[in-house]
């Protein structure tokens, strides 16, 4: 219980983060020697899909056999203004990871949760109807549980793609792909590599 409650806490903080971020911003281009009056202004979001995720075990105790599994995916990020077309946005998101095994009877699936913490510089194309976006970034995940209790898991450091189209209204249909560069196992001598991967679409809406 004070495991799942720290990871709360974690992803409070980020949430946290992502606003003061934003305020900070939104003070410096309201300040009468700022240059940059001429960018537009922080906007907070929320999204929410599936998460098609696969992952890599070595080595796996139960099988060889693995596939992809579909799991949420859920969060907010807040679109800070570099430029006219460039904008930083983090966000804090609840990913479902894993894999779905089979042990030669039955296919079940291994559940990982995870608290991301994405870090993405995005390309903004203007339309007369809405804006397409690009780009990617760094993602920093926190595990929150494995629901099996089998696999031992850390924080996981990976590199996210991202591309959407976002309409004047403010709702948004986004895929990204993020892939995991570290070793997400804390404990080798049981399981020597856990590496998460997982195909994100989701629907978005900026305030």
């Amino acid at each position: 219980m004070k495991f799942c409650f720290s990871k709360l806490q974690i992803f409070l903080n980020g949430f946290i983060l992502i606003i003061v971020l934003g305020s900070c911003h939104n003070y410096y281009n309201a300040s009468p020697t700022s240059k940059s009056s001429d960018i537009a202004k922080p906007v907070f979001g929320i999204k929410a899909g599936i998460a098609l995720a696969n992952a890599t075990i070595k080595p796996n105790p139960y099988t060889s056999k693995t596939s992809t599994r579909t799991g949420v995916l859920g969060g907010i990020y807040l679109d800070v203004p570099l430029r006219k077309e460039l904008i930083f946005r983090p966000g804090a998101e609840v990913v479902s990871k894993g894999v779905m095994q089979n042990d030669g009877y039955s296919t079940y699936p291994i559940l990982f949760t995870f608290i991301d913490f994405p870090l993405n510089i995005l390309y903004k194309k203007n339309y007369s109807h809405g804006h397409l976006i690009a780009g990617g970034g760094p993602v920093i995940g926190v595990p929150v549980r494995d629901y099996f209790g089998a696999y031992p898991l850390k924080t996981e450091f990976s590199i996210n793609g991202l591309i959407g189209y976002e309409l004047a209204i403010g709702f948004s249909l986004n895929l990204n792909y993020t892939y995991g560069l570290s070793n997400a196992s804390s404990n080798k001598q049981l399981i020597s590599k856990i590496s998460n991967r997982y195909l994100g679409i989701t629907v978005g809406y900026s305030f």
